[in-house]
């Protein structure tokens, strides 16, 4: 199950956690954990295929696909740091760990980040335009199914520098004490 660190406090009850991030506008939902005997990522997707038609239906998403990443990886040292920086996409990014963890760090407001460790079981979406950023824990091991509303996916924005200009704009929910 899920744990999130905010404000100087580990919550670990997936009740609490989604009570916290809905007040953000980061969707969380526990799926559960499915036996999986084959790995294969038509089986994987067909295991979970309810609850992918569902949050399809409910948020306009219209592919899938399975990312997978663990020691064996190649370069995956380097593919990792691509997203341990903090960046942005134009659309949601939809995690559902189907196996490992990993851990997103989101900003929930201008001056504040929650960290969000999935683990097999934890869906959740970084809104589109979100400030975030994701890393692996030390298990170094993660297989997700992800979703993405132009089946094209997403490509991770960096602009820092871009930030103040004006040409991005990033969505918070109303910041909630």
């Amino acid at each position: 199950m899920a744990i999130l660190e905010f404000r100087g406090e580990r919550v670990t009850d997936p009740g609490s956690i989604k009570q916290i991030l809905t007040k953000y506008g980061i969707p969380y939902e526990r799926w559960g954990v499915k036996s999986l005997t084959n790995q294969n990522p038509d089986v994987v997707i067909s295991t979970y295929a309810d609850e992918i038609e569902q949050l399809k239906l409910e948020r306009g998403y219209v592919t899938e696909d399975i990312v997978a990443l663990d020691p064996s990886t190649p370069n995956l040292e380097m593919l990792l740091a691509k997203f341990s920086v903090e960046h942005h996409h134009t659309d949601d990014e939809v995690r559902f760990t189907v196996a490992g963890e990993g851990v997103f760090e989101i900003n929930v407001t201008a001056d504040e980040r929650v960290k969000f460790t999935a683990q097999e079981g934890d869906l959740i979406v970084v809104p589109a335009w979100r400030r975030h950023l994701f890393y692996l824990t030390n298990q170094k091991t993660i297989r997700c199914i992800r979703l993405f509303k132009d089946t094209s996916g997403w490509a991770a924005i960096y602009p820092c520098e871009n930030l103040d200009s004006g040409q991005y704009k990033l969505h918070f929910s109303e910041t909630v004490d």
